[in-house]
C-alpha cells in the first residue's frame, strides 16, 4: 500500500535504510579486501576481525531501548550517524603498515556502537502506526531498501576504489596490487561511505519527527489491538 512509503516518517526511515545500506556494506567489503589482499589474513581470521562490531551493536542496542522511551528516535538516531560517521573517517587514515589493534579496531567499535543506536529506532519509525495487516509489508520495505542500498554501494564504491587505484598505478607506476594503490582506493571509498552515512543523518532528522510522546501512543494502540 503506497500510504506506508507517503507517510514521511516511515519514509525517511527508509530512505535512510537506503543510504546507510550503501555506506554499511563499504565498510564490510572494503576492510575484508585490506586483511586479505594487504594484510594477507585467511578469510577465516579476516572474518574474525569482525566479531567486535558484532559485540558493539549488541552492547549499544541494548542502550538504545532505554534512550528510546525518553528521548524518542529521531535525536538518538542522529546521534548514531554521528558516531557512524566518525567511525569511517577514521578507516579513512588507514595505511599499508596499518595494524588492526590500535588502527583498525576503534573505528569498528564507534561504527558499531552507531549503528546500534540507529538499528533499533529505525525499525521502530518503519513500523510506526501501520497496523497489525500492514506491519509485515514496512518490515519488507525497510529490509528491501536497505539490501538494495548495499547492492548500489558495492557497484558504485568498487567503481570508486577502482577508479582511485588506477589513478595512483598510472601516477607512480606501479603494480595495481601494490599495498599503496590498494588503500589509495579503500581510503576514497571510506571518505564516500563517510559522506553516505552523513547523508543519510540529515535525511533522517529532517524528515523523521515522531517524539517519544508520539512512540507511547502507538504503543498504547498496538496493546490495544492486541
Amino acid at each position: 500500500p503506497l500510504a506506508i512509503i507517503k507517510n514521511t516518517n516511515r519514509g525517511g526511515a527508509y530512505l535512510a535504510s537506503f543510504f546507510l545500506g550503501i555506506g554499511l556494506f563499504a565498510m564490510f567489503l572494503f576492510l575484508t579486501y585490506f586483511f586479505q589482499i594487504v594484510l594477507g589474513y585467511t578469510p577465516l581470521k579476516a572474518g574474525l576481525l569482525f566479531l567486535p562490531f558484532s559485540a558493539g551493536i549488541i552492547i549499544s542496542a541494548g542502550i538504545t531501548s532505554q534512550l528510546l522511551p525518553r528521548f524518542g528516535p529521531r535525536y538518538v538516531t542522529f546521534g548514531g550517524f554521528i558516531l557512524a560517521t566518525s567511525g569511517m573517517l577514521l578507516l579513512t587514515r588507514i595505511t599499508p603498515e596499518s595494524s588492526y589493534v590500535s588502527n583498525i579496531l576503534p573505528a569498528l567499535i564507534i561504527i558499531s556502537l552507531g549503528m546500534g543506536l540507529i538499528f533499533v529506532p529505525l525499525s521502530a519509525t518503519a513500523l510506526f502506526a501501520v497496523g497489525n495487516h500492514d506491519a509485515g509489508v514496512a518490515s519488507a520495505v525497510l529490509n528491501t531498501s536497505q539490501q538494495i542500498g548495499g547492492s548500489v554501494g558495492i557497484a558504485f564504491l568498487n567503481t570508486i576504489a577502482t577508479s582511485a587505484t588506477a589513478a595512483y598505478v598510472v601516477a607512480n607506476n606501479v603494480d595495481p596490487f601494490n599495498p599503496n594503490a590498494q588503500v589509495e582506493g579503500y581510503v576514497d571509498a571510506f571518505m564516500w561511505g563517510a559522506g553516505i552515512l552523513a547523508v543519510a543523518g540529515i535525511i533522517w532528522v529532517t524528515l523523521v519527527r515522531i517524539t517519544k510522546k508520539d512512540m507511547a501512543v502507538g504503543d498504547q494502540a498496538a496493546v490495544a489491538q492486541v
